[in-house]
């Protein structure tokens, strides 16, 4: 991958060839599909109900 780094001002901008940006981007569309699915099993696990509370799992284990 060949890269130019430009600078103006205070700020880098970096300057790639199309094919390696659409390489990037591809990538980039691929971890929003995992971060998708992440979510919608967060989703699902806390349609479930809440957790149950520390106090509770110690009396039933009858640690408490």
């Amino acid at each position: 991958m060949t890269i130019q780094i430009v600078r103006l001002g205070k700020k880098k901008f970096v300057i790639v060839a199309e094919a390696d940006f659409r390489r990037l981007q591809i990538r980039a569309d691929e971890i929003s599909e995992q971060d998708k699915g992440d979510i919608a099993e967060a989703k699902r696990r806390k349609a479930v109900g809440p957790a149950k509370p520390y106090s509770a799992l110690r009396k039933k284990l009858g640690l408490a």
